[in-house]
């Protein structure tokens, strides 16, 4: 499987948008994205540019780079990192693992990074979700 489709849709739900919302921000049709998703088009370097400033992500990380934890890239090492690798993994604890300055400025632990991911949840749970279970388990361990 290509990584850029994954990380492209992975990418997009995490900033909660529709395919339909992601082509108009990047002047695409929603059809593009679709096919650019699943997989059956290729992406222009134009094209990637537009995602990636568009989703608030780098162009590495869309192409299956692997980037050092620097201005809004990725640390793929670790608990944080394999949740950011795992499309299947819920989309607010992705979004949290992708929000360096959150999780610089929480400290989080690659233990409570593993708590957190354990945890199964019913229902859908938003980033802000997954820092309030992230305290409660503060508190429960102290």
């Amino acid at each position: 499987m290509d990584i850029f489709p994954a990380r492209l849709k992975a990418a997009r739900k995490a900033a909660r948008l529709t395919q339909r919302e992601l082509a108009d921000r990047t002047g695409m049709d929603q059809g593009h994205i679709s096919r650019l998703e699943s997989g059956g088009k290729g992406v222009s370097m134009e094209h990637l540019q537009e995602l990636a400033k568009a989703l608030n992500i780098t162009v590495s990380y869309l192409i299956g780079e692997n980037v050092k934890e620097e201005k809004g890239g990725y640390n793929a090492t670790g608990t944080r990192g394999a949740l950011l690798l795992n499309y299947d993994a819920p989309a607010g604890l992705r979004e949290l693992a992708g929000d360096t300055a959150l999780a610089e400025a929480l400290n989080i632990t690659e233990t409570e990074w593993k708590a957190l991911a354990s945890i199964q949840i019913p229902g859908e749970v938003s980033k802000d979700g997954y820092v309030q279970l992230l305290i409660t388990i503060r508190a429960v361990s102290d």
